[in-house]
């Protein structure tokens, strides 16, 4: 049945939907997210293993954007016993590490050692560089089993076919090139004075957690100071040409995206939402074997349960008793507050290992409170004294 309608109105609809133009659907957005997660992913600088893994990025939106994220250091911030300084935590893959193994959890005290060789190092991470190697075929096996549906479920049509190659295939175009072209900055260890000296950092968390990182004054330095940064002249091509390349090839990906995707079939865009739930899971996964690389080339000193801050000031002090002595570093830090009490307790907790820092606090405490009544006791009977004299004369 036809109404009478406005001639523009009749002009809209006269077209058949095979001669209608295609739209850009911006809502396409829902279905990249996690772009937090994407960068810090990046950031903890990926194996080659997990570059050729057949999932797309997560959040490519990102991939356009400028490269000074790799200036930005984690929100973590280190204090060296040694060196008498803090400063930002940079290396995103320790953040990354001590975020998903929960180190800096509430109540939770660890002390990692870094191994002193890069022999023992690699080969403790043996195992997890298996797992890795596992995942990436994992992934494309479903990428395969994906494209098998699309091939045989009637109703899908080419933009399954196109959007899934050219999503996936240039993510891994994309990884690959920031693998080779964005390296860890090179440090200066020719400028570390007493490089196989023994250092250490630390780490205080929200509530009664601390995390301590020893090793030789080179190690640490490479472990905590050394970011990111996009190689200057990359075979040749200056940073700026691979930059400009890589922003936007990713966003002519996107705009097909957002463009092919609204206008397929139910099936096609179902195909595409299981595409990008493949690339959640390999974010999520890839982080976490990540996390479980870094912390398998350290090995670990101790991992204890602690009551109170107290606890945790106890633990820092006696493990760097050795730097107390010479450098005065928890003055310095500014962990303890600068008072009588906690002066005499910081000396008295190192001499007794063996006693509770909490209860030694609260003896501490009662003794100095005990002194103050003496001498306010003492001061009074001599103003009485001075009174009955002033009397008598």
């Amino acid at each position: 049945m036809y109404y009478n309608l406005p001639y523009q109105h009749q002009t809209l609809m006269a077209a058949s939907p095979s001669q209608q133009p295609w739209t850009f659907d911006v809502s396409s957005l829902i279905v990249l997210i996690s772009e937090d997660e994407e960068r810090n992913y990046r950031l903890s600088r990926r194996s080659l293993l997990q570059c050729l893994t057949a999932a797309p990025v997560v959040g490519l939106q990102n991939y356009v954007r400028s490269y000074d994220l790799l200036l930005e250091p984690s929100t973590e911030t280190y204090f060296s016993p040694y060196g008498v300084k803090s400063a930002p935590l940079r290396n995103i893959r320790l953040a990354n590490a001590l975020k998903h193994n929960k180190l800096l959890e509430d109540k939770r005290y660890t002390v990692l050692n870094i191994p002193a060789t890069r022999r023992e190092q690699d080969c403790a991470s043996r195992s997890s560089e298996i797992l890795i190697a596992c995942w990436t075929g994992t992934t494309w096996l479903l990428i395969a089993g994906l494209l098998v549906a699309i091939h045989e479920v009637p109703g899908t049509t080419w933009v399954s076919y196109a959007t899934c190659a050219a999503f996936t295939g240039w993510s891994i175009i994309l990884r690959l090139i920031e693998y080779f072209n964005v390296v860890p900055a090179p440090a200066e260890r020719r400028n570390v004075h007493e490089s196989d000296a023994p250092d250490a950092v630390f780490i205080m968390g929200r509530n009664n957690s601390a995390f301590a990182l020893k090793g030789s004054r080179k190690d640490v330095k490479d472990w905590t100071s050394c970011g990111l940064m996009y190689r200057d002249a990359p075979c040749g091509v200056p940073s700026s040409v691979w930059q400009g390349f890589t922003r936007m090839a990713s966003l002519m990906v996107l705009l097909f995206i957002f463009s092919a995707v609204p206008n397929g079939s139910t099936l096609d865009q179902v195909a595409f939402i299981i595409l990008n739930a493949v690339a959640q899971l390999n974010v999520l996964v890839g982080q976490r074997l990540n996390s479980r690389w870094v912390m398998a080339r350290l090995k670990k000193e101790e991992d204890s349960r602690v009551e109170t801050r107290t606890h945790v000031y106890a633990n820092l002090i006696r493990e760097f008793k050795d730097a107390e002595s010479e450098k005065q570093w928890v003055d310095a830090s500014g962990i303890l507050p600068r008072t009588e009490v906690w002066k005499e307790w910081k000396e008295r907790v190192v001499h007794d290992e063996g006693d509770d820092p909490k209860k030694l606090y609260r003896v501490v405490s009662d003794d100095f409170e005990s002194k103050s009544k003496s001498r306010s006791g003492s001061s009074g009977d001599m103003d009485r004294f001075v009174e009955v004299k002033e009397k008598g004369q």
